[in-house]
Protein backbone atom coordinates (compact mmCIF):
# COMPACT_ATOMS: atom_id res chain seq x y z
CA UNK A 1 0.00 0.00 0.00
CA UNK A 2 2.60 2.37 0.69
CA UNK A 3 4.77 1.92 -2.50
CA UNK A 4 0.65 2.89 -4.51
CA UNK A 5 0.57 6.05 -2.21
CA UNK A 6 4.22 6.92 -3.38
CA UNK A 7 3.48 7.02 -6.82
CA UNK A 8 0.13 8.23 -6.47
CA UNK A 9 1.02 11.64 -7.75
CA UNK A 10 3.15 10.05 -10.55
CA UNK A 11 0.19 8.39 -11.82
CA UNK A 12 -2.46 11.14 -11.43
CA UNK A 13 -0.39 13.28 -13.32
CA UNK A 14 -1.07 12.43 -17.15
CA UNK A 15 -4.69 13.17 -16.04
CA UNK A 16 -3.88 16.88 -14.79
CA UNK A 17 -2.19 17.63 -17.76
CA UNK A 18 -4.95 16.50 -19.97
CA UNK A 19 -6.99 18.55 -18.10
CA UNK A 20 -4.85 21.56 -17.78
CA UNK A 21 -4.66 21.27 -21.88
CA UNK A 22 -8.34 21.14 -22.23
CA UNK A 23 -8.62 23.63 -20.10
CA UNK A 24 -5.59 26.06 -22.32
CA UNK A 25 -7.45 25.14 -25.52
CA UNK A 26 -10.88 26.78 -24.80
CA UNK A 27 -11.04 29.91 -26.90
CA UNK A 28 -10.27 33.22 -25.07
CA UNK A 29 -10.00 37.09 -25.96
CA UNK A 30 -7.14 38.42 -26.69
CA UNK A 31 -6.50 42.19 -26.38
CA UNK A 32 -6.02 43.91 -29.83
CA UNK A 33 -2.44 43.27 -31.09
CA UNK A 34 -1.09 41.53 -28.50
CA UNK A 35 -0.05 37.81 -28.21
CA UNK A 36 0.89 36.08 -24.82
CA UNK A 37 0.35 32.90 -23.15
CA UNK A 38 -2.10 32.33 -20.35
CA UNK A 39 -1.36 33.52 -16.58
CA UNK A 40 -2.62 30.45 -15.34
CA UNK A 41 -0.01 28.65 -17.52
CA UNK A 42 2.84 30.75 -15.72
CA UNK A 43 1.38 30.15 -11.93
CA UNK A 44 0.80 26.44 -12.93
CA UNK A 45 5.11 26.34 -13.65
CA UNK A 46 5.93 28.16 -10.62
CA UNK A 47 3.36 26.08 -7.96
CA UNK A 48 4.28 22.66 -10.13
CA UNK A 49 7.82 23.41 -10.31
CA UNK A 50 8.01 24.11 -6.46
CA UNK A 51 5.79 21.26 -5.16
CA UNK A 52 8.02 18.58 -7.48
CA UNK A 53 11.82 20.54 -6.21
CA UNK A 54 10.62 19.87 -2.60
CA UNK A 55 10.39 16.62 -2.57
CA UNK A 56 13.52 15.96 -4.82
CA UNK A 57 15.58 17.31 -2.13
CA UNK A 58 13.72 15.53 0.91
CA UNK A 59 13.97 12.54 -0.93
CA UNK A 60 17.55 12.76 -1.85
CA UNK A 61 18.61 12.77 1.67
CA UNK A 62 15.92 10.47 3.00
CA UNK A 63 15.64 6.77 2.89
CA UNK A 64 13.73 6.71 -0.59
CA UNK A 65 14.49 4.50 -3.02
CA UNK A 66 16.94 6.90 -5.36
CA UNK A 67 14.45 7.24 -8.41
CA UNK A 68 11.81 8.75 -6.14
CA UNK A 69 14.39 11.81 -6.06
CA UNK A 70 14.93 11.42 -9.71
CA UNK A 71 11.86 11.16 -10.89
CA UNK A 72 10.56 14.13 -8.73
CA UNK A 73 13.83 16.21 -10.21
CA UNK A 74 12.59 15.89 -13.68
CA UNK A 75 8.95 16.56 -13.51
CA UNK A 76 10.16 19.76 -11.63
CA UNK A 77 12.27 20.91 -14.64
CA UNK A 78 9.38 19.60 -17.15
CA UNK A 79 6.96 21.95 -15.23
CA UNK A 80 10.04 25.35 -15.56
CA UNK A 81 9.23 24.52 -19.35
CA UNK A 82 6.13 26.13 -18.50
CA UNK A 83 7.75 29.38 -16.68
CA UNK A 84 9.97 29.61 -20.02
CA UNK A 85 7.29 29.30 -22.15
CA UNK A 86 5.15 31.50 -20.01
CA UNK A 87 7.99 34.56 -20.53
CA UNK A 88 9.08 33.78 -23.87
CA UNK A 89 6.12 34.44 -25.82
CA UNK A 90 5.23 37.90 -25.88
CA UNK A 91 4.77 39.67 -29.16
CA UNK A 92 2.73 42.95 -29.73
CA UNK A 93 1.96 44.30 -33.25
CA UNK A 94 0.20 46.54 -35.58
CA UNK A 95 -0.35 48.00 -38.53
CA UNK A 96 3.26 49.19 -39.36
CA UNK A 97 5.05 45.94 -37.88
CA UNK A 98 5.69 43.98 -34.65
CA UNK A 99 7.82 43.58 -31.94
CA UNK A 100 8.96 40.50 -29.93
CA UNK A 101 10.51 40.67 -26.21
CA UNK A 102 11.89 37.08 -25.26
CA UNK A 103 13.15 35.36 -21.46
CA UNK A 104 15.83 38.08 -20.88
CA UNK A 105 13.25 41.10 -22.01
CA UNK A 106 15.50 41.91 -25.05
CA UNK A 107 12.96 43.52 -28.01
CA UNK A 108 13.39 42.88 -31.52
CA UNK A 109 11.18 45.15 -33.93
CA UNK A 110 10.36 43.81 -37.51
CA UNK A 111 8.30 45.25 -40.42
CA UNK A 112 5.91 42.53 -42.45
CA UNK A 113 7.78 43.22 -45.80
CA UNK A 114 10.92 41.36 -43.76
CA UNK A 115 9.00 37.95 -43.16
CA UNK A 116 9.50 35.36 -45.48
CA UNK A 117 8.36 32.45 -44.60
CA UNK A 118 5.82 30.46 -42.15
CA UNK A 119 6.06 26.80 -41.00
CA UNK A 120 2.78 25.51 -39.63
CA UNK A 121 3.27 22.51 -36.93
CA UNK A 122 0.89 20.54 -35.48
CA UNK A 123 1.29 22.33 -31.87
CA UNK A 124 2.89 25.77 -33.03
CA UNK A 125 3.23 27.99 -36.07
CA UNK A 126 6.92 29.98 -36.38
CA UNK A 127 7.37 32.86 -38.51
CA UNK A 128 10.81 33.42 -40.43
CA UNK A 129 12.32 36.66 -40.65
CA UNK A 130 15.00 35.34 -42.98
CA UNK A 131 17.38 32.80 -40.79
CA UNK A 132 15.33 34.10 -37.36
CA UNK A 133 12.45 32.45 -36.69
CA UNK A 134 9.50 33.20 -34.07
CA UNK A 135 7.43 30.63 -32.48
CA UNK A 136 3.72 31.18 -31.42
CA UNK A 137 2.40 28.29 -29.36
CA UNK A 138 -1.33 26.83 -30.18
CA UNK A 139 -1.90 27.42 -26.58
CA UNK A 140 -1.43 31.34 -26.52
CA UNK A 141 -3.99 34.01 -26.89
CA UNK A 142 -3.96 36.23 -29.88
CA UNK A 143 -1.86 33.95 -31.77
CA UNK A 144 -4.20 32.81 -34.52
CA UNK A 145 -5.31 36.19 -35.29
CA UNK A 146 -1.57 37.44 -35.30
CA UNK A 147 -0.71 34.76 -37.80
CA UNK A 148 -3.71 35.60 -39.82
CA UNK A 149 -2.72 39.49 -39.56
CA UNK A 150 1.02 38.79 -40.55
CA UNK A 151 -0.71 36.40 -44.02
CA UNK A 152 -2.76 39.52 -44.72
CA UNK A 153 -0.26 42.09 -44.61
CA UNK A 154 1.83 39.47 -46.97
CA UNK A 155 -0.79 39.44 -49.53
CA UNK A 156 -1.07 43.05 -49.59
CA UNK A 157 2.45 43.49 -49.90
CA UNK A 158 2.88 40.84 -52.98
CA UNK A 159 -0.40 41.46 -55.03
CA UNK A 160 -1.94 38.74 -53.59
CA UNK A 161 0.39 35.93 -53.16
CA UNK A 162 0.30 33.79 -49.67
CA UNK A 163 3.00 33.93 -47.31
CA UNK A 164 5.44 30.64 -48.73
CA UNK A 165 5.41 27.46 -46.17
CA UNK A 166 8.21 25.82 -45.10
CA UNK A 167 7.60 22.31 -44.43
CA UNK A 168 11.22 21.14 -44.20
CA UNK A 169 13.98 22.74 -41.71
CA UNK A 170 18.03 22.15 -41.84
CA UNK A 171 17.91 19.88 -38.66
CA UNK A 172 14.14 17.99 -39.70
CA UNK A 173 15.06 13.91 -38.67
CA UNK A 174 11.54 13.81 -40.84
CA UNK A 175 12.72 15.27 -44.07
CA UNK A 176 9.72 17.38 -43.66
CA UNK A 177 7.15 14.61 -43.61
CA UNK A 178 5.88 14.96 -39.71
CA UNK A 179 4.28 17.59 -37.94
CA UNK A 180 6.28 18.99 -34.73
CA UNK A 181 9.62 17.41 -35.02
CA UNK A 182 10.69 19.06 -32.60
CA UNK A 183 8.50 17.71 -30.24
CA UNK A 184 9.27 14.55 -31.66
CA UNK A 185 12.68 14.91 -30.57
CA UNK A 186 11.58 16.10 -27.25
CA UNK A 187 9.79 13.17 -26.69
CA UNK A 188 12.65 10.74 -27.65
CA UNK A 189 15.33 12.14 -25.46
CA UNK A 190 13.13 12.14 -22.27
CA UNK A 191 12.01 8.95 -22.43
CA UNK A 192 15.48 7.64 -23.80
CA UNK A 193 16.95 9.58 -20.64
CA UNK A 194 14.57 7.63 -18.14
CA UNK A 195 15.54 4.43 -19.63
CA UNK A 196 19.55 5.18 -19.27
CA UNK A 197 18.49 6.41 -15.96
CA UNK A 198 16.55 3.15 -15.16
CA UNK A 199 19.57 0.86 -16.19
CA UNK A 200 21.56 3.28 -14.05
CA UNK A 201 19.71 2.83 -10.80
CA UNK A 202 19.23 -0.95 -11.10
CA UNK A 203 23.50 -1.32 -12.00
CA UNK A 204 23.75 0.83 -8.86
CA UNK A 205 21.28 -1.21 -6.43
CA UNK A 206 23.09 -4.44 -8.15
CA UNK A 207 26.89 -3.41 -7.79
CA UNK A 208 27.06 -0.93 -4.80
CA UNK A 209 29.44 -3.13 -2.62
CA UNK A 210 28.72 -2.99 1.35
CA UNK A 211 31.24 -2.24 3.74
CA UNK A 212 31.74 -2.08 7.48
CA UNK A 213 32.15 1.98 6.79
CA UNK A 214 28.61 2.48 4.69
CA UNK A 215 26.86 0.17 7.56
CA UNK A 216 25.79 0.24 11.09
CA UNK A 217 27.87 -1.71 13.83
CA UNK A 218 25.84 -3.33 16.45
CA UNK A 219 26.27 -6.05 19.19
CA UNK A 220 23.23 -7.56 19.77
CA UNK A 221 21.74 -11.05 20.22
CA UNK A 222 18.51 -12.71 18.52
CA UNK A 223 15.35 -14.23 20.25
CA UNK A 224 13.55 -15.74 17.59
CA UNK A 225 13.94 -16.48 13.97
CA UNK A 226 11.44 -16.65 10.52
CA UNK A 227 12.36 -17.95 7.67
CA UNK A 228 9.59 -16.25 4.74
CA UNK A 229 10.45 -17.24 1.27
CA UNK A 230 13.48 -15.34 -0.11
CA UNK A 231 14.22 -13.58 3.30
CA UNK A 232 14.63 -14.50 7.21
CA UNK A 233 13.41 -12.13 9.67
CA UNK A 234 15.20 -11.73 13.34
CA UNK A 235 14.49 -10.41 16.56
CA UNK A 236 16.78 -9.00 19.05
CA UNK A 237 16.45 -8.83 22.73
CA UNK A 238 15.68 -5.37 22.48
CA UNK A 239 12.76 -6.60 20.31
CA UNK A 240 14.33 -4.63 16.96
CA UNK A 241 13.53 -6.34 13.36
CA UNK A 242 16.79 -7.33 11.61
CA UNK A 243 15.52 -8.97 8.01
CA UNK A 244 17.88 -10.39 5.37
CA UNK A 245 16.36 -9.52 2.45
CA UNK A 246 17.67 -12.34 0.06
CA UNK A 247 18.34 -15.88 0.15
CA UNK A 248 18.79 -18.57 -2.07
CA UNK A 249 19.05 -22.57 -1.96
CA UNK A 250 23.04 -22.14 -1.29
CA UNK A 251 22.44 -19.84 1.39
CA UNK A 252 23.08 -21.96 4.84
CA UNK A 253 20.65 -20.52 7.43
CA UNK A 254 21.36 -23.17 10.52
CA UNK A 255 23.94 -20.71 11.90
CA UNK A 256 21.62 -17.99 11.51
CA UNK A 257 19.31 -20.32 13.08
CA UNK A 258 21.80 -21.53 15.85
CA UNK A 259 22.30 -17.34 16.89
CA UNK A 260 18.89 -16.74 17.73
CA UNK A 261 19.41 -18.57 21.77
CA UNK A 262 19.13 -15.54 23.36
CA UNK A 263 22.42 -15.84 24.53
CA UNK A 264 24.65 -15.48 22.08
CA UNK A 265 26.26 -12.14 21.38
CA UNK A 266 26.99 -10.90 17.81
CA UNK A 267 27.86 -8.29 15.75
CA UNK A 268 25.90 -7.37 13.05
CA UNK A 269 26.57 -4.97 9.97
CA UNK A 270 22.95 -3.06 8.85
CA UNK A 271 21.18 -0.95 6.85
CA UNK A 272 18.45 0.62 8.75
CA UNK A 273 15.10 0.91 6.37
CA UNK A 274 12.17 3.18 7.63
CA UNK A 275 9.52 2.97 5.34
CA UNK A 276 6.33 4.58 5.59
CA UNK A 277 3.57 3.09 7.13
CA UNK A 278 5.04 0.53 8.28
CA UNK A 279 7.67 -0.78 11.08
CA UNK A 280 11.47 0.20 10.73
CA UNK A 281 13.87 -2.58 10.37
CA UNK A 282 17.37 -3.64 9.84
CA UNK A 283 18.93 -4.85 6.56
CA UNK A 284 21.23 -7.14 7.77
CA UNK A 285 24.73 -6.87 5.08
CA UNK A 286 26.72 -9.19 7.60
CA UNK A 287 27.08 -10.96 11.29
CA UNK A 288 29.89 -11.65 12.90
CA UNK A 289 30.42 -14.13 15.82
CA UNK A 290 34.19 -15.27 17.62
CA UNK A 291 36.12 -13.17 14.45
CA UNK A 292 33.90 -15.10 11.80
CA UNK A 293 31.59 -14.15 9.37
CA UNK A 294 28.31 -16.25 10.03
CA UNK A 295 26.95 -13.81 7.69
CA UNK A 296 29.60 -12.29 5.46
CA UNK A 297 29.36 -8.73 2.86
CA UNK A 298 30.69 -11.11 0.19
CA UNK A 299 27.65 -13.56 0.39
CA UNK A 300 25.02 -10.17 0.79
CA UNK A 301 26.75 -8.98 -2.28
CA UNK A 302 26.44 -12.63 -4.40
CA UNK A 303 22.38 -12.43 -3.44
CA UNK A 304 22.10 -9.08 -4.08
CA UNK A 305 23.31 -9.63 -7.57
CA UNK A 306 21.94 -12.51 -8.23
CA UNK A 307 18.33 -10.80 -7.39
CA UNK A 308 19.02 -7.48 -9.14
CA UNK A 309 20.37 -9.28 -12.22
CA UNK A 310 16.90 -9.20 -13.39
CA UNK A 311 16.33 -5.50 -13.21
CA UNK A 312 19.15 -4.73 -15.24
CA UNK A 313 18.39 -7.05 -17.51
CA UNK A 314 14.82 -5.47 -17.75
CA UNK A 315 16.23 -1.77 -18.29
CA UNK A 316 18.50 -3.10 -20.87
CA UNK A 317 15.97 -4.80 -23.07
CA UNK A 318 13.90 -1.50 -22.38
CA UNK A 319 16.73 0.69 -23.71
CA UNK A 320 17.19 -1.63 -26.60
CA UNK A 321 13.32 -1.37 -27.62
CA UNK A 322 13.38 2.62 -27.02
CA UNK A 323 16.24 2.74 -29.36
CA UNK A 324 14.56 0.19 -31.95
CA UNK A 325 11.29 2.32 -32.00
CA UNK A 326 13.16 5.17 -32.46
CA UNK A 327 15.09 4.07 -35.27
CA UNK A 328 12.18 2.73 -37.12
CA UNK A 329 9.70 5.89 -36.27
CA UNK A 330 12.35 7.56 -38.14
CA UNK A 331 13.03 5.56 -40.97
CA UNK A 332 8.68 5.50 -41.13
CA UNK A 333 8.97 9.58 -40.87
CA UNK A 334 10.98 9.83 -43.46
CA UNK A 335 9.48 7.63 -45.92
CA UNK A 336 6.02 7.58 -44.85
CA UNK A 337 5.08 6.77 -48.53
CA UNK A 338 6.48 3.83 -48.69
CA UNK A 339 4.79 1.98 -45.82
CA UNK A 340 0.99 1.17 -45.60
CA UNK A 341 -1.13 3.72 -43.27
CA UNK A 342 -1.36 0.97 -40.21
CA UNK A 343 2.21 0.66 -39.99
CA UNK A 344 2.27 4.64 -39.98
CA UNK A 345 -0.33 4.39 -36.93
CA UNK A 346 2.01 2.65 -35.26
CA UNK A 347 4.39 5.54 -34.66
CA UNK A 348 2.45 8.56 -35.00
CA UNK A 349 -0.86 9.68 -34.72
CA UNK A 350 -3.41 10.59 -37.55
CA UNK A 351 -2.76 13.69 -38.55
CA UNK A 352 0.98 14.08 -38.42
CA UNK A 353 2.24 12.75 -41.15
CA UNK A 354 1.90 14.88 -44.39
CA UNK A 355 1.75 12.43 -47.64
Amino acid sequence: MSHIIRILPFLLTPIIVRGVIAYLRQPKQAEYGKVYMPKFLGILGLVACALLFIPAVITAFSDEPLWVPILSLLLSLLSATLIIAFVNCRISYDQDGFIHKNFFGIKRKFTYDQVTAIKEDAHQKFIYIGKKKLMVDEFSIGGDDFIKFVKKKYRTMHDGKSLPKIYKTKHDIFNGNVQDAGGFLFAYALIGVICIGLLIFAIYLTYAPNTPNNTVQQSISFVSYENKGEKIVLTSADNKIYIIDFIDKQFNTKNIQMLCNEKTVVTTYSIKVTPKHEESYYSLKAVEYNDNYILSFEETTRLHRQEYTRFIILAVVMCIAWGIFVVFSIIVGRNPKKFSKRVVRLFFKNGYVKY
